[in-house]
């Protein structure tokens, strides 16, 4: 029975996977320059971690997540998104007491039952950073200066960063009775049927939305920036002043605004939200989002404490890589190729006196004729080809072809390895 990968699903290997561990490596090397650690959660968690982080009326949670309950009845989920486990991690292992302020970031799969599409998958992959036990907006402006190095250094260019402020959740309440659910209601019939739903359930999905009536009919709705308080208001000052200072168009070509209706998917965002969108994205062109969630420490069973932090998803990050940014390293490929038996014993030490060495080098240990040890190193894209026969052994040294220019010459057997390390 030949089996098939399950709808939502792929497959990672040869370019692709060469890719993902460029970008992975990559987030490394820009994330611990800001002194973030590599945090590595379970994909399984409790449900109910999910359901209060993120709010039991998202969409996240009504319609996406993948729960079940396990063998001892407990219901568990894999886990839709990162910032959770970074949360209950925090708390489980006493790091606000032995650390107070703690940098992370992640890596790796994530699981939601949508309907797959460029880009989106069930399975998909997820980098993100997070910054716990600080209200600073400068927090804020540091992970997203993170955000913004790290696509500049994998060569994303022409990206728009769109910035708002939603406020605390006492804010948010004086910003639907001041307004916010009348004007929805007015225009009730005209909402989509999930917004229909959401007004009262969770209005704030409602400004999510994108079907397009409903994005006209948000576009004039009362704005949380007139809600704000003079902590909110200061806050968000602070903040652009400091991407001000980090000039973000000098990071990915990055074109910054304010986008008074910008909110997130997830219920625990307060004040600063961010999302970085890409034209080769098309119409669902979101690339990373974060923000702050200064309450979801304490709902976990923590002291009050600030946080921020965005995420990435890897197979949209894929999408929008420059021509440049998928070339591979330039490293250059070796293939050994050799005829006869003694040719095979010398020429696998000569492989791991290379590989030693630093270098990539191949070779086919079945050792068929030349002609197709020769094809398969044309397969690999070997840029040079080691040549070791009986009349090679004879005079005591091994051919070096030159697979673009065909030029050949011999170099003594005994310094090969160390002569062929300069080569790299």
């Amino acid at each position: 029975m030949k089996f098939q990968r399950l709808r939502g699903t792929h497959d990672i290997y040869g370019k692709n996977a060469l890719l993902f561990e460029r970008v992975e490596s990559g987030a490394r090397q820009i994330f611990r320059r800001f002194g973030f650690a590599e945090l590595r959660t379970p994909i399984l968690e409790a449900r109910e971690l999910f359901s209060r982080a993120l709010g039991t009326e998202t969409d996240v949670v009504q319609k996406e997540m993948y729960e079940f309950e396990d063998r001892s009845k407990l219901a568990v989920a894999m886990r839709p998104e990162g910032t959770a486990g970074i949360v209950r991690a925090y708390l489980e292992n006493d790091l606000d007491k032995t650390q107070g302020l703690s940098k992370f970031f992640y890596l790796g799969p994530m699981f939601r039952s949508e309907r797959p599409q460029a880009g989106r998958l069930r399975q998909f992959h997820q980098i993100g950073v997070e910054e716990l036990g600080t209200d600073s907006p400068y927090a804020d402006a540091e992970v997203l200066h993170a955000l913004l190095l790290f696509l500049d250094a994998l060569g994303v260019k022409g990206c728009t960063l769109k910035i708002n402020n939603l406020g605390t959740f006492e804010e948010r309440k004086t910003w639907y009775s001041g307004g916010l659910t009348l004007y929805f209601k007015n225009h009730y019939e005209r909402l989509c049927p999930d917004c229909q739903s959401r007004l009262t359930k969770n209005i704030l999905r409602i400004l999510d939305c994108k079907v397009s009536s409903c994005r006209e009919i948000v576009l004039k709705s009362p704005s949380i920036l007139a809600f704000l308080g003079d902590e909110s208001k200061n806050h968000f000052s602070k903040f652009k002043d400091a991407l001000n200072a980090l000039d973000v168009s000098c990071l990915a070509d990055a074109q910054a605004m304010v986008d008074p209706y910008l909110v997130r998917g997830l219920d625990y965002y307060t004040r600063t939200v961010f999302e970085i969108s890409h034209p080769k994205l098309g119409a669902q062109d979101a690339l990373a989002a974060g923000g702050r969630y200064d309450h979801l420490i304490e709902s976990f069973g923590g002291c009050p404490a600030g946080a921020v932090g965005f995420a990435i998803g890897v197979e949209r990050l894929l999408m929008c890589l420059s021509d440049q940014a998928e070339k591979d390293e330039a490293h250059k490929l070796f293939f050994i190729v050799t005829l006869g038996e003694q040719a095979l014993t010398e020429g696998f030490k000569m492989l791991c006196g290379l590989r030693n060495l630093g270098l990539q080098v191949f070779m086919d240990f079945a050792a068929k004729s030349l002609k197709s040890q020769m094809r398969a190193a044309d397969k690999v894209k070997a840029d040079f080809v080691l040549i070791l026969g009986d009349d090679e052994l004879k005079k005591n040294i091994c051919t070096l072809k030159d697979m673009k220019t065909g030029e050949q010459k011999e170099i003594a057997l005994e310094d090969a390895v160390v002569s062929l390390a300069t080569e790299k």
